[in-house]
């Protein structure tokens, strides 16, 4: 190949380029330390995940929409005022055995992780859908599953916070 600019078209890709190092600024000053606060409570009675809902939800009253309202309600009243500046909601649910389990079951399983449903998620977006108007401002969270014995039904949740805000 005979070309003028032959040299700078060849190895275009294989040149190795000098990358550049640009060093920060030493700082003496630390950044302010950020308080956490963690608001928990606990939610007396059966968890359920929220349920899928059609348009029709709002004048035909299914008995599940009901049972999820009256759920909703009730994390609102035991939950109280929640702050501000969410960052994270945990989520443990205790779900009863069925009765149909024998004793030695109950007694082996009782506090074992749940692997059934309702979905870890529906739980922990009915959470976030009764305690915050618009729960884009959680950041992220977590639900656990857990087996109990029939009467023991929960739902403990843990709203974490900032107290200060941090300038980071």
């Amino acid at each position: 190949m005979n070309h003028p600019k032959r040299d700078s078209l060849l190895g275009v890709n294989t040149k190795i380029q000098q990358a550049s190092i640009v060093k920060e600024p030493e700082s003496k000053t630390f950044p302010p330390v950020c308080r956490w606060g963690r608001h928990s409570f606990v939610v007396a009675g059966k968890p359920m995940g929220k349920p899928r809902m059609t348009r029709r939800d709002v004048w035909k009253k299914r008995p599940v929409v009901l049972r999820y309202r009256e759920y909703c309600d009730n994390i609102r009243a035991a939950a109280g005022k929640v702050p501000t500046s969410v960052y994270s909601v945990i989520v443990f649910a205790y779900l009863p055995m069925p009765e149909s389990w024998s004793n030695k079951k109950r007694e082996a399983m009782t506090g074992n992780l749940m692997q059934q449903k309702p979905d870890w998620d529906n739980i922990g977006k009915a959470v976030c859908d009764a305690l915050f108007e618009e729960d884009s401002v959680v950041s992220g969270g977590f639900t656990w599953k857990f087996w109990c014995k029939p009467g023991e039904e929960r739902t403990e949740i843990h709203v974490l916070y900032l107290q200060d805000v941090c300038p980071i």
